[in-house]
């Protein structure tokens, strides 16, 4: 992989964060290797959008045959419709974490066997299933996070409903959410290092989400940049796809069961091919030598200082 980082400038140095070099050297490798990275996000898309498919079917069928009037007074099928939907959440939330665990272990060239002087380990998920306890706990502690955040941002958005009534800001309700979100996911990326840490330097969940945190200070414009690259890649990619398919595929086909499949199928692979530069900012950052900066920057310590 040192091949992929002769692009990152000597920065021996440099006293304060560079987030223009994370970011062109993230872009940079997610260019070079754009194969190797959609490999990785791929399966782990299609699965999260299987997974959420399918608790969409359980909770309909739940919820099927009792009128909105009446959902008050079914308690437990309320909470069995909540369980699968956040459930299906956090399983597609870790999945992406997992996705994350396979893209750092190759950003770091943690794929590599050293006993057997540097040979290939062609699965890219080794690493990640090796912490797999602690990459459950790491994905739970974010999501968690995020939820709290969603719910804190909710009770602002209807605050300001309130204060503006609803008839003037209704129109504004979706971009109001959209903005939220975005913040939201801006400030748990924060603890988007941590994983990388603990498959590079085993190091503990907490003492992980610490050192992200700390390595995240005078990057958090860069970090917001890159959530909004996705969120945004996503909706583009997703609505390229919808509308791209049905001027390219005759109304006569479209109209066939399997349309819809495909259509789905597609727009979930090229929302995967835009997921990547996020998650190798994270591990570029996890480990700041790679991308130039040399790891006695403050924040940027090595493990062994941490511990």
């Amino acid at each position: 992989m040192e091949e992929n980082y002769r692009f990152a400038p000597q920065a021996e140095g440099c006293e304060k964060p560079r987030p223009g070099l994370l970011l062109r050297g993230t872009f940079n490798l997610y260019r070079s290797q754009f194969r190797r990275w959609f490999a990785i996000t791929a399966p782990t898309s299609l699965l999260a959008a299987v997974v959420l498919w399918i608790a969409n079917q359980q909770i309909a069928t739940m919820l099927r045959g009792i009128p909105m009037y009446e959902l008050s007074s079914h308690w437990g099928v309320l909470a069995g419709a909540m369980v699968a939907r956040y459930g299906s959440y956090f399983v597609a939330w870790f999945l992406g974490c997992f996705a994350l665990g396979g893209i750092a272990t190759v950003v770091s060239d943690l794929d590599q066997d050293d006993s057997e002087e540097g040979a290939w380990i062609h699965d890219s998920h080794q690493r990640t299933r090796e912490h797999f306890g602690s990459l459950v706990l790491a994905a739970f502690v974010t999501f968690c996070a995020f939820l709290a955040g969603m719910a804190a941002a909710e009770i602002v958005v209807s605050a300001a409903f309130r204060a503006v009534r609803w008839s003037r800001f209704a129109r504004f309700s979706f971009g109001a959410g959209l903005v939220a979100y975005v913040v939201v996911t801006s400030i748990v990326s924060w603890f988007g290092m941590a994983i990388p840490l603990i498959l590079r330097d085993n190091a503990g969940i907490w003492t992980a989400l610490k050192k992200s945190v700390k390595l995240s200070n005078g990057y958090e414009g860069a970090l917001s940049f890159l959530v909004v690259q996705s969120t945004a890649g996503s909706f583009v990619a997703w609505y390229a796809t919808h509308h791209g398919l049905r001027l390219l595929v005759p109304n006569t086909l479209q109209h066939t069961s399997w349309y819809g499949w495909v259509v789905f199928t597609v727009g979930i692979l090229a929302s995967a091919a835009v997921e990547p530069p996020i998650f190798i900012g994270f591990s570029l950052l996890a480990d700041p030598a790679r991308f130039g900066v040399p790891a006695s920057l403050p924040g940027t310590q090595s493990s062994a200082d941490v511990y």
